[in-house]
């Protein structure tokens, strides 16, 4: 009969990983059997790790440039802005889109299609509102960032991009 090593008080150390630990997704997919008449169904979950943890990273805190300091700042703010109300207003304008052409081949409860194309546009109508209200918010991220410069033109000149000014020289005189 043997016995253990002693481990003088010290705890067994597992080995180092050969790999640093990064992001990875694990993937399950679980088909159900067929239900006879009904569609087929199947659920698909991800579980992503990053840095060795479960946890989903901490999201942002704030728009770029939210802290208003200097022109670069409210430049990138309204920019950000900008391009995220763009951004949603062409998604916006599509979905509409794609939503008017799907109900307008849903016939009604008779079984005709004579007032389907109608009845699609109505239902659509508020998405492409959205779109519109999305293109006015990308619009005035411009003019913040337009009337910014129009009313402070005259203290942005003055501080340079954080530059200190050369101060005029006095001029020459002989005497």
């Amino acid at each position: 009969m043997t016995t253990p090593a002693p481990n003088n008080g010290l705890r067994a150390v597992p080995p180092r990983p050969r790999q640093a630990p990064g992001n990875r997704t694990n993937n399950v997919n679980i088909k159900l059997p067929d239900l006879g008449s009904l569609p087929p169904l199947s659920f698909s979950v991800s579980k992503t790790v990053v840095n060795g943890s479960a946890a989903p990273a901490a999201a942002p805190k704030g728009a770029p440039g939210s802290d208003f300091t200097s022109n670069e700042d409210i430049h990138a703010y309204s920019n950000h802005g900008r391009r995220q109300a763009r951004d949603r207003a062409s998604l916006t304008a599509m979905d509409a889109e794609a939503l008017q052409a799907i109900l307008k081949n849903i016939p009604d409860a008779s079984g005709s299609f004579a007032g389907a194309r109608i009845r699609a546009m109505k239902v659509s109508r508020p998405l492409k509102k959205i779109a519109a209200a999305e293109k006015l918010i990308a619009k005035l991220y411009v003019q913040l960032y337009a009337g910014f410069q129009r009313e402070f033109e005259a203290e942005l000149n003055k501080v340079g991009k954080g530059r200190v000014q050369k101060q005029p020289r006095a001029p020459f005189t002989w005497g």
